[in-house]
Parts: C-alpha cells; structure tokens; sequence
C-alpha cells in the first residue's frame, strides 16, 4: 500500500511525471504540455515602444476620411528609415509590407509615402495572392490571404504588415460575420505574426457610433476582441474636426502610449503635432446629423471630409456611406455639385473618386 507521505511528496514534486496507463498511445494524442517553471521570460520585442509589437496582431480604426492611412502610411515611413515614428530616435531599420484593397499603390501609396520620406526599397507591396485563381481576376483581393502573407513573409522577412482595411482583403467567400469563419482567420493571422516575428496591422472602417469600446463598432468584434494584443483609434472631436489624433485604446504588454496629434494638409501632407488632448469619447460622440445643413448640402460635405485624405473607390464610399446612414442617391448628386472626378483604373478595374485641384 502506498503511503500517505509518498503521495504528498508526488503532489508537491511538479517535474515528476505521472505513470501513464498501458494504453496511452490509443487515448492520448497531440497533447503538448510544459511546467511553467521551464519556461524562459521572453521580453516583449518593439517596433514602437509601446505601441506595436513583433509577434503581436495589432489594429487601428477610424471612420472612413479619418486619415486611417496616413498615418500606417507615416508609421511605416519612419519605420523603414529606423527612427521612431513620433519621436525620431534612431531604431533599427525594418522592411514593411503593405496590401491594400482601395488604394492603387502607384497612384496613392507611392507619393504618399515619398512624401513621407520612407525608404521605398523597404516597403513592399503586396498585390495578389499566388495562386492561378487570383493571378488571372482582375480583382485584387487576396482570396486566401494567410496563405499569401505566409509565401510573402518567407520572401521578404517583414517586421510590421499593414493591411488596409484587412477585411477588404478577403475574398467575397469569407463571412467575417461568422465566428466559425472569424476566429480561425485571426488565429492563423496571430501565428503567422507569432512565427515570422513580425507585426501585423489590422486597417478597420469603424460602423455607425454606438455605446462600447471601438472594437465592437466592426466586423468579427468579439473575436478581434480576444486576438488583439494593441488597439489604436484615430479620428477627431465633433467640435473641432480639424483636430485629429491616435489614440492607444488597448494594450496586454504594457501600459497604454500617450495620444498623439497629427494634422493633414491640404497639399496632401502629414505631419505629428505634439501630443493630444483627446480622448476615445471625444473621437466616437456622435457627430451632429447635418447640423441644421440642407441634406445635399451635409452629404457634400461628407464626401469632401471622406476624400480629404485622398484618392477612393466609389465601392468603398458607397460601403462607407451606407455605414453612416447616407442616401445614396443624395451621394452622387452631391458628387457632381462639388465636382467629384471619377476615373477608372484600366478596363475592369474599380472607379476611383478625387476631389477637384483646390485652384477648380
């Protein structure tokens, strides 16, 4: 019979195994376990200290014409050329990969981040998926997109991907509102992350404002919930919408970053400000449905706010403006009082809307 001490000394000896039954192999399999003593501390690893993380799944969102690209955009500028985005104390220089549903990288991202005077032998762009289906659509969507960042990471080992809106990128078979389609999606995105040592960046459109944290206000909410480790929101208050800024809303590592103000211009430039004074209620208040505005004369206003930042394809203002209850209808016909320009990229490519020369 076994002792009463000899069954103590086992309950207080973690490292000793337990005898496994004669059948193991038949009622046992795939389990992978370690004793948390074994473990070595890993330190968290910056891109930007606080704020992004290598191994980590990240995301940043806004209301459409908030400068959600901007600002990856000047992130990663300042990332490629090793100095901190806002403070510009020297870092090591990291390659970025870039995949965007909306914007053409020739005609936006390029002179953007020229402007922003990144390093563009480090910037990747990221156009299809590799496989026969996607090389011969001329739609750009990325139909199996871990697939396609696992075959990219192995060729450019990036530190920090950007994908702009990440949900954009998917092809018209996945349901985000799903979480049976959700949540493995975020899983392999945070392995990829977790197994290339790199940052990936989620671009998220926020929907119409409601009562919760930003993180509910979109696709796949709860699962992005659990999958983010770092959350940022960018926009600006309804009393002062020239004020805009990013804000860090979420974080697992550490303590949140201070907000920071940023300003874009009117010849298209970017630029920080200093830190802001902003918070998350301010940049998700309701904003004044017209404010006493004629509805057509509200709705071009809208437009204007929405392509300020440059450049968009009228599928993705017309997403956006169903998201913050605007007509339709009332939407092109303030397209042609303000003077909108449409041109179509290539024969079966999207319409792409932009605001006259401020000169017109």
């Amino acid at each position: 019979m076994i002792s009463q001490q000899a069954l103590m000394n086992d309950a207080l000896s973690p490292h000793t195994p337990s005898p496994l039954p004669a059948n193991a192999d038949e009622t046992v399999t795939g389990t992978d376990i370690v004793y948390l003593a074994d473990l070595q501390p890993q330190p968290v690893e910056w891109l930007w200290q606080h704020r992004l993380a290598a191994g980590t799944l990240a995301m940043l969102s806004g209301e459409p014409g908030s400068g959600k690209t901007w600002v990856a955009l000047a992130i990663a500028a300042a990332l490629t050329r090793g100095r901190d985005p806002f403070t510009g104390e020297k870092l090591k220089p990291a390659t970025v990969l870039y995949a965007s549903a909306e914007h053409a990288a020739a005609q936006v991202i390029q002179p953007r981040f020229a402007g922003l005077h990144g390093d563009p032998a480090r910037l990747v762009i990221l156009r299809r998926a590799g496989s026969a289906r996607s090389m011969s659509s001329p739609d750009s969507a990325l139909h199996d997109l871990p697939n396609a960042l696992e075959n990219a990471l192995q060729k450019t080992q990036a530190h920090l991907v950007i994908l702009d809106p990440w949900d954009g990128l998917l092809g018209p078979e996945v349901d985000l509102d799903r979480a049976s389609q959700a949540r493995p999606l975020l899983d392999r995105l945070g392995r990829l992350a977790e197994l290339h040592r790199c940052c990936i960046l989620l671009i998220r459109h926020l929907a119409k404002p409601t009562v919760g944290r930003p993180v509910h206000r979109g696709r796949a909410s709860m699962e992005c919930s659990a999958a983010l480790r770092t959350e940022f929101l960018v926009g600006s208050s309804p009393d002062a919408p020239g004020q805009t800024a990013l804000l860090h809303v979420k974080s697992n590592l550490g303590p949140l970053a201070p907000p920071l103000d940023y300003r874009i211009g009117e010849a298209g430039n970017f630029h920080w400000t200093g830190l802001s004074n902003l918070t998350a209620e301010d940049l998700l208040a309701a904003r004044p449905t017209g404010a006493g505005l004629p509805k057509r004369k509200f709705v071009a206003q809208w437009l204007r706010d929405c392509l300020q930042p440059g450049s968009q394809t009228q599928g993705s203002i017309e997403i956006a403006a169903e998201r913050d209850g605007v007509c339709i209808a009332t939407l092109r016909r303030a397209k042609f009082d303000i003077g909108v320009r449409s041109s179509k990229d290539g024969k079966s490519g999207a319409w792409w809307w932009t605001l006259p020369p401020p000169e017109d």
